[in-house]
């Protein structure tokens, strides 16, 4: 949660007071425009961390606005792995020779092999790593996950980086909109 300052809303409320109702279109207009950019700062931060393509970032993050506030928010589920760097990039045509694994990375610099896991395609065309339940067993498979979006925009760092952006960019925005008022561009 990104809390205002209470001293810039203070200080927008007693410049734009002569101008009934300013103020509180002035602090709506500032909080969506910095929110807007809180996706891209996330998904930036994120991918600086995780080998993770941006649209499976963004694509669960939803901004929400009640009046003069916004909650910018991420769900879903676990992503798969497959979504992160592995090599084979691609289902190879035949079986692998034995011994040879998979690799998958998740954090930039902290990859490695897994054992028995393998690239398949299922029916519905979706491409993931899979890896036999039964030992040697051809069925059943269980597909290989790696952490959710809303896990990685958790981590601390990730999280500073958005709220430090959004406050920068809020400040900037609350300037640029009393200017807005004063110099007559808005009414």
């Amino acid at each position: 949660m990104i809390e205002i300052d209470a001293g810039d809303l203070e200080r927008m409320r007693d410049i734009l007071a002569h101008l009934p109702g300013a103020a509180d279109k002035a602090a709506k207009t500032a909080v969506r425009k910095s929110i807007r950019g809180a996706r891209q700062d996330a998904s930036k931060k994120a991918r600086e961390r995780y080998t993770i393509k941006p649209s499976y970032i963004t694509r669960t993050m939803k901004a929400s606005y009640a009046g003069a506030s916004a909650v910018l928010t991420s769900r879903g589920p676990v992503n798969d792995l497959s979504y992160f760097i592995t090599r084979p990039k691609s289902v190879p045509r035949h079986r692998p020779p034995a011994g040879q694994y998979l690799y998958s990375q998740v954090v930039k610099g902290q990859g490695g092999t897994i054992a028995h896991a393998f690239l398949a395609r299922m029916q519905s065309g979706h491409v993931g790593v899979m890896r036999r339940t039964d030992g040697n067993a051809s069925l059943p498979i269980e597909k290989l996950s790696g952490p959710s979006t809303p896990q990685m925009l958790e981590s601390p760092t990730v999280r500073e980086y958005i709220e430090a952006r959004v406050r920068e960019r809020l400040a900037a925005n609350i300037e640029h909109e009393v200017n807005a008022f004063l110099m007559g561009y808005r009414r």
